[in-house]
């Protein structure tokens, strides 16, 4: 099996590093990050800005501060 890794840009400049995704699913106001085993996780906010299939890499950047952690609870 071949996961993603889902790089986090904050707008404040922080990032987090998620491994293991197994699925992204994309609709208009949130962007909902699946991982095996794992509770979906739920990001509004965030745009995809690069896809990068060589390193399985995909880099998510939030759009304003207005949500600091940019998640759904």
């Amino acid at each position: 099996m071949c996961q993603l890794r889902v790089r986090l840009r904050y707008a404040d400049r922080r990032e987090a590093l998620l491994n293991d995704i197994a699925a992204i699913q994309v609709a208009p106001d949130s962007i909902t990050l699946s991982a095996l085993f794992e509770p979906p996780r739920e990001l509004c906010g965030f745009d995809i800005q690069h896809i990068d299939s060589l390193r399985n890499e995909v880099l998510l950047v939030q759009r304003s501060v207005e949500k600091q952690n940019g998640e759904h609870p």
